[in-house]
């Protein structure tokens, strides 16, 4: 089978190893519209479950140990509000609930992992149109180049567009995500915290080198005027909307940005083309599920592939794939909302309720472990 594959990103690549790894895939070509290592000095930390970290290693793609960030627990509670909720990979039996890693770091333990698979990585080829051709599906280059497929992997945010029957349900948050890193004054290694504050959830993630990401969902306006502030300053709100866990707080790094926006494609499938990752759907950050479920449309499309029967066309494997990915997908997608907007309003009144709920889970050991198992093991 002939593959094309839109988008150079972790999903992509991530889609043409778990082909070659099953055998469906030998002639595999990978679009990436950048150039070569434009994201070598990125600050981007990337938090993945035990489940993700699991089907990379399957695939060939391994962080060096200095570089993981080590997660065994998730700290969930709410500013100025009773409640906690402590998620803990010894509840599992497990080591850790998962980890993260510099962007850089990952981005390397692919490139090594595509390299040795003998995959072709074709960098500033930007696709223009994705259109079908009886059985098969050709994707137009902007420098008027036509290549021809058995199938085409859309696995890029923006590549659903390229064909017209897919269609794009958006709607912006009203929110933006304030991105950081800070030092602590009293850190705690191999913990991740979730807080839940009026405007947005606050996350902070470890790093590898010690410090923590921060990332904060505000609205708009409060974004806008965060990204004026001085060092100081910023530090002071950061650490008073975060509370003691972590001591004092000091922003290390420029603030970076970007909207929010909630994005659902549908249907993601149609003849030989399919939308995987950022290409089917946007969530919130919160609880970190993004590239997770990213990866998750990679394992099943793999296994779907693996599955194909001699005389199943490639357009029937691609929608029984969609029809199976949509309770996990739907599930993934509410469950981010729930938390994105059962947190942040509703004031005083609400937050009674809220620190109920998030106590009664800490005291149901079954249902907590179900939680986190779902979350990092699924």
């Amino acid at each position: 089978m002939k593959t094309i594959i839109i988008g150079g990103g972790p999903v992509g690549l991530a889609a043409a190893l778990a082909l070659k790894a099953n055998g469906v895939a030998r002639d595999i070509t990978i679009l990436e519209a950048a150039p070569r290592a434009t994201e070598s000095f990125s600050d981007r930390n990337i938090a993945l479950s035990a489940a993700s970290w699991r089907f990379l290693s399957r695939l060939g793609v391994t962080v060096d140990a200095p570089q993981r960030a080590s997660i065994r627990q998730v700290e969930v509670t709410q500013r100025g509000a009773f409640g906690l909720l402590t998620l803990d990979a010894k509840d599992l039996g497990a080591a850790e609930l998962g980890a993260a890693t510099p962007y850089p770091a990952l981005r390397s333990a692919f490139d090594r992992a595509v390299k040795a698979a003998g995959i072709d990585v074709l960098y500033g080829a930007t696709a223009a149109s994705v259109q079908h051709e009886a059985q098969r599906a050709v994707v137009q280059l902007l420098s008027g180049e036509k290549l021809s497929a058995d199938c085409v992997i859309l696995a890029d945010g923006a590549a659903s567009d390229f064909v017209p029957e897919f269609k794009r349900f958006e709607r912006d948050s009203g929110q933006m995500a304030i991105i950081t890193r800070v030092s602590a004054s009293k850190p705690r290694a191999g913990v991740a915290f979730e807080r839940f504050t009026a405007g947005g959830a606050l996350a902070l993630i470890p790093r590898a080198d010690g410090e923590w990401t921060v990332v904060w969902a505000r609205p708009r306006a409060d974004a806008e005027r965060m990204l004026e502030l001085e060092v100081a300053a910023l530090s002071a709100e950061l650490s008073a909307a975060f509370g003691g866990s972590l001591g004092i707080l000091t922003v290390t790094a420029n603030l970076t940005s970007y909207p929010l926006v909630w994005r659902f494609v549908e249907p993601r499938s149609g003849g030989a083309i399919v939308a995987l990752g950022n290409a089917a759907q946007g969530l919130h950050p919160v609880a970190a599920q993004g590239l997770n479920l990213g990866l998750r449309d990679v394992q099943d499309l793999g296994e779907a592939f693996a599955r194909k029967k001699f005389d199943d066309s490639i357009a029937a494997t691609l929608s029984k794939f969609a029809r199976a990915r949509g309770i996990d997908r739907v599930t993934r997608i509410g469950f981010t909302g729930l938390l994105a907007y059962g947190f942040d309003r509703g004031g005083w009144l609400a937050d009674v309720p809220r620190g109920l709920g998030l106590t009664a889970l800490q005291m149901l050991p079954p249902l907590r472990r179900e939680i986190t198992r779902r979350l990092a093991l699924n």
